[in-house]
């Protein structure tokens, strides 16, 4: 009997695959042609229609681009759904001159990664929370920030600061992994299929007080079921500033005192948010003027703090998926087989979870 893994590749597995790598179809057929010692080479045409489906990829072709793509063949051949743009359960938060390109492999890598932490989960000692947060409809009578303090009282949590945005993300049900996207052009991205726990990768090449305020809202797309006319950047936007600084308790802080580049350091240390966020804050509650607010911002740019402030904040830590991933390397006798386990190899998990979570390399 043939020990092939019995299927046809699914081309959107092939495709994201490939774009999780950061690989044009000529670098993959450069990578076959090597694996394969084939002559002639491999063409990227050849590539492109195995991924639109009009070529059959089974057998020893489908060991082929398992190989060269660093995935099992039974993932490849597995009729699970990716997620993309325009479905309304995935989202990014980016600055506007990001290429194409980075957010195809950012979209790749990530819906990838719900399926390698499904796989994982399936069996494990460690089952994945049930997510039951049901979103408030917003943008008629009540607006992101109603959406924020509802959440606020649902989960009990005190007046003041929030510890840890990563610990209410976790305890309402989602995954949170930190990552390196290779630099800063994008903060976030999140996916949320219907009926499932969301997703947030958050870039760990932004400093931590960033990331608090991005995890806050990318947990604003999941808490708000916005109107159709409703742009759903600045409701996240709006529901992250609530979340963390309520207007109810903040207000009297940012009145206290002149607002100055001083006195938003002090207020960072307190509320644990950026200074260009309290000073954000500042304006949207009608604390300083526009004015003001311009005159601030080019202040603190002066000041270098627009690509990295004085006094960061320490590091969240994550508890679900680390517990989970330990869990299946316990069960499956080391991190190579947990990886084969999840679909892909140690080196690609790795790169997406980084040592903190995968610990020591195999003996």
């Amino acid at each position: 009997m043939s020990g092939f893994v019995a299927g046809d590749a699914n081309p959107d597995l092939l495709v994201a695959a490939r774009e999780a790598l950061g690989w044009t179809q000529k670098r993959l057929a450069e990578e076959l042609t090597r694996l394969a010692k084939a002559d002639p080479e491999i063409s990227q045409g050849y590539v492109s229609r195995a991924e639109k489906g009009s070529l059959t990829v089974a057998g020893e072709r489908l060991e082929l681009f398992a190989s060269a793509l660093g995935a099992t063949p039974d993932l490849l051949v597995s009729d699970s759904k990716l997620w993309s743009l325009g479905e309304g359960c995935l989202y990014h938060r980016n600055r506007a001159s990001t290429k194409a390109s980075t957010l195809r492999r950012l979209h790749a890598r990530i819906n990838l990664l719900r399926l390698y932490l499904r796989r994982l989960a399936a069996d494990s000692t460690v089952p994945l929370r049930e997510f039951t947060l049901v979103p408030m409809r917003v943008g008629d009578i009540d607006g992101p920030e109603d959406a924020a303090r509802a959440l606020r009282r649902t989960l009990d949590l005190p007046d003041g600061p929030v510890e840890s945005v990563t610990a209410i993300a976790e305890q309402v049900g989602a995954l949170v992994v930190p990552m390196s996207l290779g630099g800063r052009e994008v903060d976030a991205t999140s996916l949320h299929p219907p009926g499932e726990a969301p997703v947030f990768v958050v870039n760990t090449d932004a400093p931590a007080e960033r990331r608090r305020f991005t995890l806050a809202h990318e947990l604003g797309h999941i808490a708000c079921a916005p109107a159709p006319d409703m742009d759903v950047e600045d409701m996240a936007q709006a529901f992250a500033g609530e979340l963390l600084a309520p207007a109810a308790q903040v207000r009297g802080d940012l009145r206290a005192a002149p607002i100055t580049p001083a006195r938003l350091l002090q207020l960072k240390a307190h509320w644990r948010m950026s200074a260009a966020a309290l000073l954000r804050r500042a304006v949207d509650l009608a604390v300083i003027t526009d004015s003001r607010y311009r005159t601030l911002n080019t202040q603190m740019s002066a000041l270098g703090w627009k690509t990295g402030e004085p006094e960061p904040l320490p590091d969240e830590a994550t508890t679900v998926v680390p517990a989970l991933v330990a869990a299946a390397v316990r069960s499956t006798g080391g991190i190579a087989a947990a990886a084969a386990k999840a679909g892909t190899t140690a080196e690609n998990l790795r790169a997406m979870l980084g040592d903190d979570v995968l610990g020591a390399d195999d003996d």
